[in-house]
């Protein structure tokens, strides 16, 4: 059952360190902001209990052991000179991030037997290619905007984090939704502790996001309409640079770039309540609506 009291320490180790790591590596070069946001969501899944397993054993374990440091890595070399390495990097982490998450599970292996696998080959490589196409996608656009814009983007994507958490969590998947909150808290307050890392501090988030959203989606009880809108969801905040709105002020288009990426993440967000609301069933009161604190007694 989920602890609140762990879950808001959580929040505030993420917070702590990925401050304290990007202002110390500010002045380097580094990018401070990926190594921040990865350590951040190191210390809050130890806090929260979710240390991953040596060997890594489930697609959790495989995000925390190699996928978060291989993105960190990634963004640090893409700062440093050899930049093209490092998107020679950001397209091996994004052909290889699903496959890694579903390995040996029975989607892609046959663990009842022969054909007892639930995709196809070709079905896993469609599948695959497409995850692929869309993660690079989405984290080209985000990180250059985080570049541009840094402040707004990185908060449109905090939202996004926090809202994939709990939208998790009344899907029924505890683990990786707390795991969400830590990462919101870190990308989070690098928007207001040091905005010139926010591309390596996104590019952590969008990869991990991405992550929970596929291990939901495929393990848990996450439908696609949700992990499909949540993922999509920071790209609205690309919206305010279209041609038609460069003549609006910074600050009006920032603001526009915030509430364009609330609005679907609340929209989501009632959605849940409301099927969790239905697979619950009615309370001890005859209602059936029920409520996130029905969820510490429902999730798992």
């Amino acid at each position: 059952m989920p602890n609140p009291v762990l879950m808001a320490q959580a929040i505030g180790i993420a917070a702590f360190l990925a401050v304290i790591i990007s202002w110390s590596l500010g002045r380097s070069g580094v990018s401070g902001g990926a190594v921040g946001v990865g350590l951040g969501v190191f210390a809050g899944a130890w806090v929260l209990g979710l240390t991953p397993q040596v060997p890594p054993r489930g697609a959790l374990d495989r995000l925390q052991l190699i996928l978060i440091p291989a993105i960190v890595l990634t963004e640090v070399v893409i700062t440093s000179r050899t930049w093209w390495v490092g998107w020679v990097l950001r397209a091996t982490v994004a052909v290889l991030a699903a496959p890694l998450l579903v390995y040996g599970s029975s989607y892609v292996t046959d663990l009842s037997g022969p054909g007892s696998r639930e995709w196809t080959t070709g079905i896993a490589a469609a599948i695959f290619t497409s995850l692929a196409a869309v993660l690079m996608l989405v984290w080209i656009l985000l990180t250059q905007l985080a570049t541009q814009a840094s402040r707004s983007a990185t908060i449109a994507v905090a939202i996004t984090a926090a809202g994939t958490a709990v939208t998790m969590m009344l899907s029924g998947y505890a683990t990786g939704g707390q795991l969400g909150l830590p990462l919101a808290a870190a990308v989070g307050v690098i928007a207001f502790s040091d905005s010139r890392h926010a591309s390596g501090a996104v590019a952590v988030a969008i990869v991990t996001l991405f992550s929970l959203l596929v291990i939901g989606r495929l393990f848990a009880g996450l439908t696609t309409l949700h992990a499909v809108g949540l993922f999509a969801t920071p790209l609205l905040a690309c919206v305010p640079d279209l041609p038609q709105l460069r003549q609006w002020g910074p600050r009006t288009r920032a603001t526009l770039r915030v509430v364009l990426t609330a609005v679907p993440v609340v929209l989501v967000l009632w959605l849940a309540q409301q099927k969790f609301a239905e697979d619950s069933g009615p309370s001890s009161e005859g209602s059936s609506n029920a409520t996130f604190s029905d969820y510490l007694d429902y999730s798992k």
